[in-house]
């Protein structure tokens, strides 16, 4: 028998006309349930962020465990157009934070000049997906009408509980040019707050590194790098403090398929060298649950499609992937996943992920998931 129940499934959120995608779900201290996710037009093919200049965040909530969801409002406000993947969190003095890259986007005749004017521009080619290594007789071939250029990678912090945004952060990541995660900031055990991202001009990510607040995300001290991987495969990190001054980063690996994971023993001050889990998914999302386990959720984009998850007793030095829990395995199609995970009461697990339903429509759905001890 499986030491896991999945209950049931609900829709959190869905719009026939929008492609909904890539949430991440946070519990307040007021008991509400708060869901960020990507809002764009439905395309056919659907487009992702790194290629949509539409994309903007979702916040939707709820005041009885899921059982019903409010009408989603824009976040921070509407004018955050062009924005990857949202992350959600509170931290325990109350501030809501929302963080997000944003990519700069122009019309090809405005890229030309900027890019005329010293400003790194990508052009979408046919043969190239997105790059800067193009020449002057290539912004004819361009596979849109706009290019990309890059705008910054911002803490968007709320005294209301996500109801409005008082203050906008921009993170400087210099001496890297950007960053990126689709989960949130973690806030440690000595009140830092903890952000591991990777650089992200697509198809070249190629330095992972973590970005730390003493004050609750208004300022940032200078990135700690976890790792420089010159074939650039590691994107989308997730960290979790597994035990004092000890960090585990969950690193998704597209080259490699399995996720993999580094280890830090010193607070984020150094890190070990990326190895392979026995988890076949990806990105992953990082919970310690209250008993001290560790969680990992991912999507599995090959058949049978869904969402699946592992659990480590040691801080994830091994991973139960004999016992690996199948949240999903229902989903239509690739084009799925980006779980993140909360508990809401001892053993008791909400997993948030998107998926297509049958007519087509990509939403924004979650699982019921209740654990043995």
């Amino acid at each position: 028998m499986p030491d896991y129940a999945v209950r049931n499934t609900v829709i959190v959120c869905k719009d026939d006309f929008a492609y909904l995608s890539h949430p991440s779900i946070a519990i307040l201290d007021s008991g509400e349930w708060l869901v960020a996710f990507n809002h764009s037009r439905r395309r056919e093919p659907a487009m992702h962020p790194p290629t949509d200049p539409l994309f903007r965040s979702l916040l939707t909530r709820s005041p009885d465990e899921g059982a019903s969801w409010d009408t989603p409002s824009f976040a921070p406000d509407f004018d955050w157009s062009g924005t990857e993947c949202p992350g959600i969190a509170q931290l325990s003095e109350g501030t809501v934070v929302l963080t997000q890259f944003r990519f700069g986007w122009y019309p090809l005749g405005l890229a030309r000049k900027r890019r005329a004017a010293g400003e790194p521009i990508s052009l979408c080619l046919p043969d190239k997906y997105w790059t800067e290594d193009f020449g002057e007789e290539d912004w004819e071939r361009s596979r849109f009408t706009w290019a990309r250029g890059y705008h910054g990678l911002y803490a968007h912090l709320s005294s209301d509980r996500g109801h409005s945004f008082d203050q906008t952060v921009k993170l400087d990541t210099g001496p890297y040019r950007d960053g990126y995660s689709r989960t949130p900031v973690v806030e440690l055990a000595d009140g830092r707050v903890a952000y591991a991202v990777t650089e992200h001009h697509p198809p070249a990510n190629r330095y992972t590194y973590m970005l730390l607040s003493e004050d609750k995300c208004r300022s940032w001290q200078v990135p700690i790098p976890i790792l420089d991987d010159p074939d650039r495969v590691f994107a989308e990190p997730d960290v979790a403090e597994v035990a004092a001054a000890e960090l585990y980063c969950v690193l998704r690996s597209d080259a490699r398929i399995y996720l993999h994971g580094c280890r830090s023993l010193d607070g984020g001050r150094s890190w070990s060298a990326p190895e392979a889990t026995p988890m076949d998914g990806h990105p992953g999302h990082l919970l310690v649950l209250r008993d001290g386990r560790l969680l990992c959720t991912y999507g599995r984009r090959k058949q049978p499609f869904g969402i699946r998850a592992c659990l480590s007793e040691d801080g994830g030095r091994s991973w139960q992937v004999e016992r690996e829990i199948v949240v999903r395995d229902d989903l239509h199609g690739w084009d799925i996943g980006y779980p993140t995970t909360v508990e809401y009461a001892p053993n008791r697990l909400f997993v948030c992920y998107y998926g297509q339903e049958p007519d087509g429509v990509s939403c924004i759905q979650g699982s019921y998931v209740d654990l043995t001890s």
